[in-house]
């Protein structure tokens, strides 16, 4: 057994944790813990973006696909704006494809409208608020 001087040097040597010390080290996990979550949160929502756009040029090659298999002088190729159009980009996000035809002008020939150029474009909002929109474009000949 230890004498009584040696006891009491013992136990001031055996000091437990101080409450601040707890409270500093639960502050620091937690500053972890919400930057952990912070680095997830924006990768999902930086995964998600890239899935609807390649989703959205999908469906604007799809539209061009359509519109290569359509006569010269159909309708849908004639110069102007077309649509919009309501498309689904996912299973709950709507958006909108719309296309445009211009005349194109070839310098080596002595004809000024030679062919069609043809921009189809999705766009749509998710996110609160957020908008993207994807386009290509393409030329028909006759």
């Amino acid at each position: 057994m230890l004498s009584a001087p040696s006891q009491k040097r013992w136990l001031r040597s055996q000091r437990g944790v101080s409450l601040v010390e707890i409270m500093v080290a639960a502050l620091v996990f937690a500053i972890v813990v919400v930057g952990v979550v912070e680095f997830f949160y924006r990768g999902r929502g930086q995964i998600l973006a890239v899935g609807l756009r390649r989703n959205g040029l999908t469906l604007t090659q799809q539209k061009l696909e359509e519109l290569r298999e359509l006569s010269f002088s159909d309708a849908a190729l004639t110069v102007g704006d077309h649509g919009p159009e309501s498309i689904q980009l996912s299973e709950n996000l709507m958006g909108n494809r719309s296309w445009s035809v211009a005349w194109g002008d070839d310098p080596a020939t002595p004809s000024d409208q030679d062919y069609k150029e043809v921009m189809v474009s999705v766009a749509w909002s998710w996110e609160s608020a957020d908008q993207d929109t994807v386009f290509l474009t393409q030329r028909f000949y006759p």
